[in-house]
């Protein structure tokens, strides 16, 4: 059976402590994008989960006090609790240890072997625990992780090694032919001037208790990089269900945050084009969300002050959504983050943009039209144009959205909003319904309105599902909203509270 579905990932996170505010950002990012297409129509496997082996988990439980397995029981429940309170609307969830995955990993390293692709050899070098990664000394400041500013440590140690070095020249190649495959620009330059320094080969084993017996060598086990991997195949029938993997990979795009872009982009491909699998078609590594200039992560400055159960309490789910999406900017070049930003996009787009037009145009089709929506009969050119400008606003978003341009995408939906706020300022409908000859007019003018809210209601349904499905309904119209939604005229509306309601500036 060929691919008929839309595969889209993140990565899976790390179990050594609870996620966070910068985990969170990937994992949203990934919902809009994959209820986005399930909005027009297309089928959607969205992938996350949590990886649960390596050193750094045993050292966590270690720790504790607790035995490891224990320790990622106790953890991953926060993950799949955190993405249920963010609305996340992922297909599947995968834990490494379950045995869906460790018995596919198998076959995996086994296949790898088999086509003379592993070795044995002496590696010596640095190692991160909070990486999980072997490091480079341009990778190393004063003994410290240049990117968690963390000790590494010295391994000395027999591993197994990838032949990575051997897929050199079809990395290249890759990267030649198919210049969209790593984005963004920044990611695809720093991955290609790697391979054209030439790769070297990777180890792929460990010798720690806490992970997956190596295939043929008991004393290690697979390397939690490599292993982690392969989730995003093992979780889709790999060795277990071949028609599940033929419908759905490879995947359409993997999702992550940029310091893991080399195992997304260089090793795993390689180890793909050993096992002659179809290689992900995008591989998207986003930049850093910052708070006060640092990189936010699970010991990271301020950590307590973001945490997201916190701001959803304050600003509600749809408004935390919202501010991830389009009130960050989601792209190649880090973000910044602060709660004086977050409030005064809430303020400025939600409460006085889409919040303002909806209650004026409902209020007033209550007011003057005993809450039922008229019809358009007597629109003329700025009805014309303005509900045009709605129904054309998919087609430009969703030219964004193929590129993972998801700010930019809803920058074009958006517009609409301050385009409605302003035909209602000129056309005044409050001072044209004082006089009755005009109500014609009127009603033309709350009717364009109304037809406009409801694209918005189903453009915006990705990224705020709750306060979108509640004005689709107040618009009088029944189950869940949808592209190209017929008039409304006749429809019964209901004014109710308002959508977004004013939240005091934070102290």
């Amino acid at each position: 059976m060929p691919k008929d579905t839309f595969y889209i990932t993140t990565p899976i996170y790390y179990v050594n402590a609870i996620p966070h505010v910068g985990s969170a950002y990937t994992t949203i990012v990934a919902d809009v994008i994959a209820r986005w297409h399930r909005l027009h129509g297309e089928k959607v496997h969205f992938l996350t989960g949590v990886d649960e082996h390596g050193a750094k988990q045993q050292k966590s439980a270690e720790e504790a006090g607790v035995d490891t397995q224990t320790y990622v029981d106790s953890m991953a429940p926060h993950f799949r609790e955190l993405w249920q309170a963010l609305n996340i609307s992922n297909d599947d969830f995968i834990r490494t240890t379950e045995e869906r995955h460790k018995r596919a990993v198998v076959p995996f390293i086994e296949q790898l072997q088999a086509n003379d692709d592993v070795y044995t050899a002496r590696y010596e070098g640095w190692y991160c625990v909070r990486c999980e990664e072997f490091k480079t000394d341009a990778d190393v400041v004063d003994g410290n992780c240049s990117i968690h500013g963390t000790p590494v440590e010295w391994l000395a140690e027999d591993n197994h090694f990838f032949r990575l070095s051997k897929y050199n020249d079809r990395l290249i190649e890759l990267y030649e032919t198919t210049p969209d495959f790593l984005q963004p620009k920044r990611a695809y330059n720093e991955m290609y001037a790697l391979l054209k320094q030439g790769l070297i080969d990777t180890p792929i084993s460990r010798r720690i208790k806490w992970g997956i017996p190596f295939p043929g060598d008991p004393e290690q086990v697979v390397y939690v990089w490599v292993e982690a991997l392969t989730n995003y195949i093992t979780a889709i029938g790999y060795e277990r269900d071949p028609v599940m993997f033929e419908r759905i990979w490879p995947a359409d795009v993997h999702l992550m945050a940029k310091e893991i872009v080399r195992f997304h982009a260089v090793i795993w491909p390689a180890m793909l084009m050993s096992l002659e699998l179809p290689l992900p078609k995008h591989v998207f590594a986003h930049g850093w969300l910052l708070a006060g200039g640092e990189k936010i992560s699970k010991s990271g400055r301020g950590i307590t002050d973001l945490q997201p159960r916190e701001l959803i309490a304050t600003y509600g789910v749809d408004a935390y959504r919202y501010h991830f999406t389009h009130g960050i900017k989601f792209g190649g070049d880090d973000a910044s983050f602060s709660l004086e930003d977050l409030h005064a996009r809430y303020t400025a787009d939600l409460v006085n943009g889409l919040g303002n037009l909806a209650s004026r145009t409902l209020a007033m089709i209550d007011r003057y039209f005993d809450g039922k929506i008229p019809d358009a009969g007597a629109a003329g050119e700025p009805e014309v144009d303005l509900l045009a400008g709605a129904a054309g606003a998919d087609a430009v978003a969703s030219a964004r959205m193929d590129a993972f341009e998801v700010t930019q995408a809803f920058d074009a939906i958006w517009d609409v909003v301050r385009r409605a706020n302003q035909y209602l300022v000129e056309r005044e409908p409050w001072k044209l319904a004082k006089d009755e000859a005009q109500m014609p007019l009127v009603g033309a003018v709350l009717a364009t309105t109304a037809h406009v809210l409801a694209y918005l209601a189903a453009l915006l349904s990705p990224v705020m599902p709750d306060a979108t499905q509640e004005l689709w309904s107040r618009l009088g119209y029944d189950g869940a909203p949808s592209l190209n939604p017929p008039s409304p005229a006749g429809n019964a509306v209901r004014v109710g509270d308002a959508l977004f309601p004013r939240i005091e500036a934070p102290a």
